[in-house]
């Protein structure tokens, strides 16, 4: 799910945004416009996972340099996301530019919540009341830099219709992903034999997320082919503006990630960043190094080392070196993808887990912290796709991080989770 904050300027838009997100991503000032681009990360609220987009205050009638391509930016959020955060000042009242807010929601068809912000004490909620003229959307009133409402506020957002898509457990569903230029489109078509993707050298030329059903072996596969995905000051005004947020919908639908880099650039910060969101949504994943015909062959074993290394925050990821032009290796990825795929719905049975839990913390026990020791008793597999794991202890919150580490270890060297993410969960054992 994305969820996007909208508004005017100086509104409390990022203020907001960094308080959900829990920490200071977005530039926070009293000028207005000082969110020039949109701001994302992947945000969790009582067990909900989606992904929070911070955006630029829409002003159609300034004349600063950006501020079109800002008001546009936010006009494809009102589009594109699933919820949306109508902000405005509580203590101001209605502005001008609320009403063309409300405007571009009614054009669109689009609801909203409308969170009326800076309302700090109850004496400078007077102006407030203007807002119940906006009948058509339920309204919140919050403190974003108090911390005021935001409870109430995500109840109302995130509570109401959210579900998922019902899952197709007889399709798998890939997503083919990477910023412009690596041969994503090129590659899509060779796998669907088909020619839906424009395939050009121009960086960005599928603007548009694909969707294309097709069968291998008797399994159904559904490739998502997705628009380039750039960095965030690299984006054009016009259509391409806003690919980025239909990409990340595309990795947030898949089951497993095709991360297309190419030997021309090797590894870039766009590609740690879409991998960033891969990690953040764990969600499965291969890496495609396209474009191997433009390097000698006997770097192979350097090349791979280049990205297990880049690529060390998402452990034991299968890595195929492929050629679009030449339909090198192109045949070995779709069954790449679905081994991934199996290995994360698979199921382990409780006596294998056992046996490899016993090994683990016979090996190495948990350190102790002061007086307390934290205590492991049982594990056992909550849920797959991807998988999960539970730990029945005493004392788990002063488990460090690098045991945590130490036990997903040992269960990837027991069992084949490649490409996978691993998920735990600590709880109080009973009875103890």
């Amino acid at each position: 799910m994305i969820v996007s904050i909208i508004g005017r300027p100086n509104v409390g838009k990022s203020t907001l945004f960094n308080r959900i997100a829990g920490e200071r991503i977005s530039i926070v000032s009293n000028i207005s416009g000082t969110t020039r681009d949109r701001i994302s990360t992947n945000a969790l609220w009582k067990d909900k996972n989606f992904i929070l987009i911070d955006t630029g205050g829409i002003d159609t009638n300034s004349e600063e340099d950006f501020q079109s391509s800002i008001t546009d930016q936010a006009l494809n959020a009102i589009k594109e996301s699933d919820k949306l955060i109508f902000m405005v000042d509580g203590r101001e009242g209605i502005n001008p530019l609320d009403q063309e807010v409300l405007e571009l929601l009614r054009r669109n068809n689009k609801n909203a919540i409308i969170a009326i912000n800076k309302l700090d004490i109850v004496s400078e909620e007077y102006n407030s009341f203007d807002f119940l003229g906006f009948t058509e959307f339920d309204s919140v009133k919050i403190s974003a830099y108090h911390n005021r409402g935001i409870v109430e506020l995500l109840e109302k957002v995130l509570d109401n219709d959210f579900a998922n898509s019902p899952a197709n457990n007889n399709e798998i569903k890939l997503s083919i992903v990477g910023h412009p230029n690596v041969g994503k489109s090129s590659i899509f078509n060779l796998l669907t034999e088909s020619n839906r993707s424009i395939v050009s050298d121009i960086p960005g030329t599928t603007r548009d997320s694909i969707d294309f059903s097709t069968k291998y072996q008797n399994k159904s596969i559904k490739f998502i082919d997705t628009a380039g995905l750039r960095r965030r000051g690299k984006i054009e005004q016009g259509i391409e503006k806003y690919s980025s947020i239909r990409s990340i919908r595309s990795i947030e639908r898949a089951d497993v990630c095709i991360l297309v880099t190419s030997t021309e650039d090797m590894i870039t910060s766009q590609d740690l960043h879409i991998s960033g969101f891969i990690k953040d949504l764990m969600r499965p994943c291969i890496v495609v190094m396209n474009k191997y015909d433009l390097v000698d062959k006997s770097k192979k074993d350097e090349i791979i080392k280049i990205i297990e290394e880049k690529f060390n925050h998402i452990p034991n990821i299968p890595i195929l070196l492929t050629s679009a032009l030449d339909k090198y290796n192109i045949e070995k990825i779709i069954p790449e993808a679905i081994r991934v795929f199996e290995n994360s719905t698979k199921r382990i049975s409780q006596r294998e887990l056992n046996s490899c839990f016993i090994d683990a913390i016979s090996k190495k026990q948990p350190a102790s912290k002061g007086n307390k020791s934290p205590q492991i008793f049982s594990i056992s597999q909550y849920k797959t796709g991807p998988p999960g794991f539970k730990f029945e202890s005493l004392n788990y919150d002063l488990i460090h991080f690098s045991y945590k580490r130490y036990l997903e270890n040992q269960i990837r060297e027991n069992f084949d989770f490649s490409g996978c993410p691993i998920s735990f969960k600590f709880v109080k054992a009973r009875n103890r």
